[in-house]
């Protein structure tokens, strides 16, 4: 996923481009463009825009001083059921109506939510600037609140730039406050003691990101351990070196704190980004065009295949028709000529079979000197089975040998002796190949 991600400020606009995978984080390029009374905002933007390749994610950080904090409880978890229930949450609990602001909010855990805000006037002027430039922001956010994404930052700190103070507790952003000027040891010393006196857990380590040295001067005041976030070693390919580090370690926090869908976002409501949709609007109705168009191109075709098959029968019956015709010349024309073509070959059938039954009959009545007679007889394709009278068992015995020649297999089957000494008996056989 490419991300190119976008903060403006009042004296320059700053803009970096990456492209992360799961298994690892590219940048691609970065730049900054300072604004004078002969480059404006829109200039920039409208530079940038230009040199754009492919279709990156616009992420645009809006200046922290912007955005209205206050931590909420809830007794649930989903982000989906707080975002819901937040505007009720705050109606009455602050100065502006909720109609008039854009929120979201961030889990700080044990039900407890760090809920943001900014007015929709100000979000919409910025998405409408940079829109009207050549580039209309996907995501409105603010780097201050990808914090916890800085890397090789530790999970329980505060957090100080140039003109914000963060507090991070577990890997999450807690607190934060925004400073029109440079942020001073001061300024830090007051906000901790005022968040002290509030009854808020103060940490006792102060993580420093692209400050200048000096900035801190009267640091000694502060009971904090100060450190400065380093370039870790591991991420050397990626920055280069630590002065890119320190001016491009927001962005990257940004950039990943948003292909882990854990970056609020301010474009919400009727300031929701609906470009995609309408993208997306556009390619559904081309692809129902092209279902509909080869739907009916399939209709078309099985109609053009039954005409064929109608017309092939068609012309089949004319050929039966014909050839009935010169089968029997005499015969008036028939009513159904192939019923009637079908019914003189079951005839042909009929009559083959016929003769085939009456030459085994005739084997069997030269084949019966030795016994009195036959008086039931049964074939069924190959298969034979006779009832007949003999003299003696021995006499029915005897006429079982004299079908070897006609039968491949034969039986006898019960022989039944009768009171004036002749028996009855059964046989069953097949017919050898070819006597038939």
């Amino acid at each position: 996923m490419d991300y190119l991600i976008l903060q403006a400020e009042e004296k320059r606009l700053t803009v970096a481009h990456f492209e992360i995978s799961r298994r690892s984080t590219e940048l691609v390029g970065a730049a900054t463009i300072e604004l004078d009374e002969g480059r404006s905002l829109t200039d920039a933007v409208q530079q940038i825009a230009e040199k754009i390749n492919g279709s990156p994610r616009v992420v645009l950080c809006l200046p922290p001083i912007l955005f209205a904090q206050r931590s909420v409880l809830l007794p649930f978890s989903d982000l989906r059921k707080v975002r819901e229930v937040l505007p009720s949450q705050l109606q009455g609990d602050i100065a502006l109506p909720v109609e008039e602001l854009s929120l979201d909010v961030m889990p700080v855990g044990d039900g407890q939510f760090l809920a943001l805000w900014a007015r929709k006037s100000d979000i919409s002027a910025a998405i409408e600037l940079f829109r009207n430039a050549g580039i209309e922001p996907h995501i409105v956010t603010s780097i201050t609140f990808a914090l916890a994404a800085l890397p090789g930052i530790p999970p329980d700190c505060a957090v100080c730039d140039s003109r914000t103070l963060s507090l991070l507790k577990g890997g999450r952003l807690t607190y934060f406050r925004a400073f029109n000027s440079s942020v001073t040891s001061t300024m830090i010393a007051a906000t901790l003691a005022a968040l002290e006196l509030s009854g808020e857990e103060i940490t006792t380590r102060l993580c420093t990101i692209g400050q200048e040295e000096d900035q801190l001067s009267d640091a000694d005041t502060l009971s904090l351990l100060i450190e400065k976030v380093e370039l870790p070693p591991e991420m050397g390919h990626l920055f280069k070196n630590d002065e890119t580090f320190q001016q491009l370690a927001g962005f990257y926090a940004v950039a990943r704190a948003c292909f882990a869908g854990t970056l609020p976002d301010f474009r919400q409501g009727e300031l929701a980004w609906t470009a995609g949709d309408a993208s997306l609007r556009k390619k559904l109705f081309l692809s129902g065009i092209l279902s509909a168009v080869i739907i009916l191109l399939l209709f078309v075709n099985t109609g053009i295949q039954y005409r064929a098959a109608v017309s092939d029968i068609s012309s089949l019956n004319k050929s039966i028709a014909s050839i009935y015709r010169e089968i029997f010349p005499s015969r008036p024309k028939a009513v159904d000529e192939i019923s009637e073509i079908k019914g003189e070959i079951r005839k042909l059938s009929g009559i083959e079979s016929s003769n085939g039954y009456l030459d085994t009959l005739k084997k069997l009545a030269e084949a019966k000197n030795s016994i009195n007679g036959l008086y039931e007889a049964e074939l069924e394709g190959r298969n034979l089975r006779v009832k007949g009278d003999a003299r003696s068992a021995q006499a029915a015995d005897e006429f079982k040998a004299a079908l070897a020649p006609l039968l491949a297999t034969v039986e006898l089957g019960e022989v039944k002796s009768r009171p004036d000494g002749t028996v009855g008996f059964s046989l069953t056989g097949t017919l050898k190949e070819g006597s038939k």
